[in-house]
């Protein structure tokens, strides 16, 4: 296991403030919040770190491999430049695998709440951060946050509030 890699996941987790996310949440944090890379070297990103043995990936779900708790990150951490080109090299040859090539997940709603954003006026890139952002504030899920975000932007959500529940309330099953 890469020490590079160790320590990136730990860096990644410990800006997250929690152990598990998604792959769509990965790419989009390190992309958005953390502005490490584009979404798609985060996805690759992802899939090397899996590779390395730094994050283990169970079910659509990326968690740390080990205690990251204990890892030395520098303050204001960037990947070094060995691990951006190993990324870059991986998206070059068009070789990423992993929890990060798989499709959104069936009755995903983020995406269509996305384009409902974009629709309204509200730049996909700022969206997204903003879902984050209150996401990580009132540590709701982020269809949730995307439903408040929404709202406060003055989108009638009526349609959406009950089956973003529903989501919600499946995958706490």
């Amino acid at each position: 296991m890469s020490v590079e890699a160790v320590e990136c996941a730990a860096a990644f987790f410990r800006s997250r403030g929690k152990d598990v996310v998604t792959a769509k949440e990965f790419a989009m944090s390190v992309s958005l919040d953390l502005k490490w890379m584009s979404v798609k070297d985060a996805e690759a990103l992802l899939a090397l770190l899996i590779e390395a043995g730094a994050v283990e990936e169970s079910n659509g779900y990326a968690r740390p491999a080990g205690d990251y708790t204990a890892v030395q990150v520098p303050i204001a951490y960037s990947p070094p430049e060995s691990l951006k080109k190993a990324v870059a090299e991986r998206v070059a040859k068009g070789r990423r695998r992993g929890v990060a090539d798989r499709p959104a997940a069936p009755g995903d709603m983020f995406p269509e709440m996305v384009e409902k954003a974009v629709a309204a006026g509200i730049p996909k890139g700022e969206f997204v951060s903003e879902c984050n952002s209150v996401r990580r504030r009132l540590g709701v899920e982020m269809v949730a946050a995307a439903l408040l975000v929404l709202r406060d932007a003055g989108v009638d959500i009526a349609g959406l509030a009950d089956r973003a529940y529903a989501q919600i309330a499946a995958g706490r099953k």
